[in-house]
């Protein structure tokens, strides 16, 4: 009798202590999780800092051009997200015909950090109109995003740094289009650093300089995540493409 009444206890008490240590795991799993959301939104918020200062600054190279204006910026470096480039984001077409396109510079986190619905859509910075008609504004729009893959690689929600265009009204029915591009390259030796490299001279594209109807239409975004905007143009457009080369390792 007496033997078996601490049997009975012994196993009450290992009983009681695998729930405690099952209850701790269950924690210790829990805070983690928690702890890596936490990490992952505060990166979000960090790179989205260093986005819009980015944003400024190539804003300014192109209000001020220079010869060649280079502009180097260490990343934020996290293990809750990562940065990465998609090379055709945004889109220029001109009566329904693409003519140019650009990069885009991203931070994304997995889905298991954090995750906003797939078509959450919200400017940072900038504009949700894309072309500027005859007035100051940023030309580069910082856009969170939610939910989406991109270009293969699947996103919770992911931050994008890309230029917006801008028409500009001139005499006897001339127009002026800037076309801020970015084109982006990987360079292995730069890691951990962004290079923004704006260049001038450019050239001047004349396709579209006979008087006519111009419809031009630009869109960037990726999935069923997309801005875009257009503008209708009786006249004739000079063209000035501005060649952003961001390099990246």
């Amino acid at each position: 009798m007496g033997m078996s009444r601490g049997l009975s206890e012994v196993v009450g008490v290992v009983i009681i202590m695998g729930v405690v240590i099952a209850l701790a795991f269950i924690f210790y799993v829990v805070a983690g999780i928690n702890f890596s959301k936490a990490s992952a939104s505060v990166s979000i918020s960090q790179v989205e800092t260093l986005f819009e200062n980015i944003a400024t600054d190539l804003n300014t190279a192109l209000v001020n051009p220079a010869p060649a204006s280079v502009l180097s910026y260490p990343v934020f470096m996290t293990n809750y997200g990562t940065y990465g480039v998609i090379p055709s984001f945004c889109s220029l077409s001109i009566n329904g015909a693409v003519i140019y396109s650009s990069g885009s510079v991203v931070f994304g986190i997995p889905p298991s950090y954090g995750s906003m619905p797939s078509g959450y859509i919200n400017v940072l910075l900038g504009n949700s109109n894309l072309v500027v008609v005859n007035e100051s504004s940023s030309l580069f729009n910082v856009v969170l995003y939610g939910a989406v893959n991109a270009s293969g690689t699947y996103y919770g929600e992911f931050l994008a740094l890309y230029p917006r265009v801008a028409v500009f009204t001139l005499d006897n029915g001339q127009y002026e289009l800037l076309v801020p591009l970015f084109i982006t390259k990987f360079k292995s030796s730069l890691s951990n650093l962004l290079v923004f490299n704006v260049t001038y001279p450019y050239s001047i594209n004349y396709n579209y300089y006979s008087p006519g109807t111009y419809v031009i239409n630009y869109t960037c975004g990726v999935g069923n995540e997309l801005l875009s905007s257009g503008v209708v143009i009786n006249g004739k457009i000079e063209i000035l493409p501005i060649y952003i080369y961001v390099y990246y390792g």
